[in-house]
């Protein structure tokens, strides 16, 4: 029989490439026996079970190839909410929750539309209704290209028990015929978290390649997307809107000079993240 440290010392030298070997191995075996993480401390003569050693194995050898932690036990907490992460969907980052909290510092009392462009797993507008104490004055919506991710985002919206449409498509393309006129007694806040890697990036960070490419790389320096976005929004008219997108940092002056073609009278701010890098622009416009 196998103890938890005799088990755990052979896999954090597997890791030892790892930026965390020991929390990593610690993670996976917690989520292995189904016990919290403090129980591997508490209880060090505690004996898994042999499907549960072959199991906490086959994970050891996926993470000592890069797949990242959140694939391999099917969650990612994000603004201290717990999500279901899978293939179809991007890992939330620490630094998209700079969004989540400037657009709920942008909510008041009045009637807002919330969409959430590029929705993945659903966390954003998620994180958003569930830190708000009244929704009653909020629609939300979120819209992505990919069904997998419509139907994870969809799970984790009913785990966390918040109303969201869900639409299937590009961009804005599902509710471009709706917006103008949800605009004549609504505010729109529309927050878009697009690819905006490029290639080069892609294949110079092997830690994200795990990660779905569809949801990391775009063409044109990597804001193509932003600018198809921006086109849909341009052809509104009569229209109270702000946009949040995440960006990053690199394409700060290049996403400017974007906005300013498409929306011209659009008042533009961009907001460091806690690592202190450009990384939210926040764009105020009426059309």
């Amino acid at each position: 029989m196998l103890s938890i440290q005799s088990i755990l010392s052979p896999s954090i030298k597997k890791l030892r490439s790892s930026d965390s070997p020991v929390l990593d191995s610690e993670v996976l075996l917690s989520f292995v026996i189904k016990k919290p993480k403090e129980f591997l401390f508490a209880h060090p003569e505690f004996a898994p079970t042999a499907k549960q050693i072959s199991h906490f194995k086959k994970l050891i050898a996926r993470r000592a190839k890069g797949e990242p932690i959140a694939y391999l036990i099917g969650h990612k907490e994000f603004y201290g909410l717990d999500f279901e992460i899978n293939k179809n969907v991007l890992i939330p980052r620490p630094e998209t929750e700079l969004m989540v909290e400037e657009v709920v510092k942008k909510i008041d009392r009045l009637k807002i539309i919330l969409i959430d462009v590029g929705t993945g797993s659903g966390c954003i507008p998620i994180a958003i209704l569930k830190t708000i104490k009244n929704t009653a004055t909020i629609k939300c919506f979120a819209i992505d290209i990919s069904p997998g991710a419509i139907a994870t985002a969809k799970r984790n919206a009913k785990k966390h028990n918040v109303k969201i449409k869900f639409l299937h498509g590009n961009l804005l393309e599902p509710m471009m015929s709706q917006l103008t006129q949800y605009s004549k007694k609504n505010k729109i806040i529309i927050t878009a978290n697009l690819p905006y890697l490029t290639t080069k990036q892609y294949r110079a960070s092997t830690s994200i390649q795990h990660e779905p490419r569809l949801a990391l790389v775009a063409d044109k320096s990597g804001l193509a997307l932003y600018e198809q976005l921006l086109k849909q929004i341009s052809v509104l008219s009569k229209i109270n809107i702000t946009l949040f997108f995440e960006i990053d940092p690199s394409q700060a002056r290049a996403i400017i000079i974007l906005i300013k073609k498409y929306l011209p009278l659009a008042e533009v701010k961009i907001k460091n993240d806690y690592a202190g890098k450009k990384r939210l622009v926040i764009i105020d416009c009426r059309l």
